[in-house]
């Protein structure tokens, strides 16, 4: 797991999802929200970024982190 400082977006349900993270200093926009789970100790995001790459984000819902667990290159 890669650690990555993403912003994110809560709306009046205050459930977090991710606007855009960073990977170091790029940045990397999201495009759209492919598929989204819960566990019990996080919420999954696999997303789609600007770079047509695929995305799989988590966050600890304890810790309160964001985590980058995949990438997928096109």
């Amino acid at each position: 797991m890669e650690s990555i400082t993403v912003e994110s977006y809560a709306g009046s349900r205050a459930e977090e999802q991710p606007l855009r993270f960073y990977i170091g200093l790029r940045k990397i926009e999201i495009q759209s929200i492919e598929k989204r789970w819960l566990t019990p100790e996080c919420r999954c995001f696999k997303v789609l970024g600007d770079d047509a790459c695929l995305y799989v984000l988590q966050y600890d819902n304890d810790k309160d982190t964001w985590s980058l667990l995949n990438i997928d290159i096109p």
